[in-house]
């Protein structure tokens, strides 16, 4: 069972269940008169700047382990294979190639080929399929990997870049992935703690492991990383372990490093293609199918439980037909702002379907005569989280006017810095949910 700490230090306190995590942060929340708006959740994933986005050609992309609503983590040898899937919104179904390139921890890009793979620089994708009768027709593309063809020799972070078949520089688009090798066993759990002027409570994680002796001191050379939810290419990094437990090392963040709880995000599911469930009307009189969703009010609290898909999108499901059955849908989203008034900043709608990018593809605009802003997106029929955010900070404190959710995925992640072969290697990585 997991379990959480109220302490009023840096250090590991009293322990707590972790079912209580939620009602006692919520109660803090109202006895300190703590505004929501205090919780400003930070913009939108930011990827490393040689990241490249992808193609307006590429729609639905999903990378993930085991289950659609898993994290991209392979465990090297005996690890069930990633699957990426995607498609091309167009007739010409082609084969494809995919490179991989490893990183640091920090996302550089750094080692040739040879060092890091055990096989082939590239594979091509024969594996796709043309959707059938769909309106909007689409190519449906599945890879699986490691394989035969395509293996890793070591661990750490690592990018998928899928391009025209043998073009390495006519880019499709990008994803990052971890590889893992799990030598060791590492234990993650979460303190409830207050911190700054505001005294507002944070989510202090906690990882403890016991190190191996293959990579010898590892207070000098091991980095734990944390990252809340789906925000993996931004992670929180400690150096500085606790050696009050040894053998076993801990490490821990900062009380002013730690994680403000999220504000709470939106659902849609498309699957059914119905109005009821967030959907207000559809249209299935024309060509192109459409729907708008029931407009998102700034100050409506989200109190319902609904599932957390760590980010991802779900659209196939236990019904594997759908990927090249599934409809396309021109989706409307409205988001009605207080008192019904344009906001200082400008707002954006990001969610799995677009990579969580404020870009302009995500922008939304603002409609006087409604009183609300309006942003129409093309997605296939799935299971999607979503959210609005903006780059100006007091825009971002009027979003987080919603209730602020405590049940949220952190994540773990042990690396060794090894200087025989210069990179970081992901010894190990665990997971948690506060609830």
């Amino acid at each position: 069972m997991l379990h959480t700490a109220l302490k009023s230090r840096g250090m590991p306190g009293r322990l707590f269940t972790n079912e209580r995590i939620c009602i006692g942060l919520l109660v803090c929340l109202a006895a300190c008169g703590v505004p929501l708006g205090q919780f400003v959740p930070a913009p939108e994933e930011s990827r490393p700047r040689d990241f490249h986005v992808e193609s307006s050609e590429v729609r639905s992309i999903q990378l993930y382990g085991g289950v659609e609503e898993a994290l991209p983590i392979y465990q090297m040898n005996n690890g069930p294979p990633l699957i990426l899937e995607f498609d091309l919104m167009n007739w010409d179904a082609r084969p494809l190639s995919a490179y991989f390139y490893h990183a640091d921890r920090t996302w550089r890009r750094d080692l040739l080929p040879s060092e890091y793979l055990d096989s082939y620089l590239r594979e091509d994708l024969f594996d796709y399929e043309v959707s059938r009768g769909t309106l909007n027709q689409y190519v449906h593309y599945k890879y699986q990997f490691p394989n035969e063809s395509i293996d890793f020799r070591i661990s750490g972070n690592f990018i998928v870049r899928i391009t025209e078949q043998g073009r390495e520089d006519e880019v499709l688009f990008e994803r990052p992935f971890w590889v893992t090798e799990n030598i060791t066993r590492a234990r993650l759990s979460l303190d409830l703690h207050f911190a700054g002027r505001s005294n507002l409570p944070v989510i202090q994680p906690l990882l403890r492991f016991i190190p191996s002796r293959e990579i010898g001191p590892a207070e000098f050379n091991v980095t734990v990383c944390f990252v809340q939810d789906r925000h993996l290419l931004t992670p929180r990094c400690t150096e500085r372990p606790s050696l009050t437990e040894q053998p076993t090392l801990l490490y821990y963040l900062d009380p002013e490093e730690s994680f403000a709880p999220q504000t709470g995000r939106y659902l849609i599911d498309l699957r059914d293609f119905r109005p009821g469930r967030g959907i207000e009307r559809i249209d299935i009189s024309t060509t192109q199918y459409s729907a708008v969703l029931e407009p998102d009010y700034a100050r409506f609290p989200d109190l319902e439980s609904v599932p957390r898909l760590r980010g991802q999108a779900v659209i196939s499901g236990a019904d594997p037909s759908l990927d090249t059955r599934a409809e396309y849908v021109e989706v409307t989203f409205e988001y009605v702002p207080p008192n019904e008034m344009p906001l200082p900043d400008d707002i954006y709608v990001t969610g799995a379907f677009n990579g969580w990018r404020m870009d302009s593809g995500s922008a939304m605009h603002w409609v006087p005569a409604t009183g609300r802003y309006s942003s129409t997106k093309l997605l296939k029929q799935g299971f999607y989280e979503y959210e609005y955010t903006s780059p100006g900070i007091q825009t971002r404190e009027i979003l987080a006017l919603r209730f602020a959710r405590t049940d949220q995925w952190y994540t773990g992640l042990v690396y060794y810095s090894d200087r025989v072969v210069n990179t970081d290697r992901l010894l190990t990585w665990t997971q948690v949910l506060s609830k």
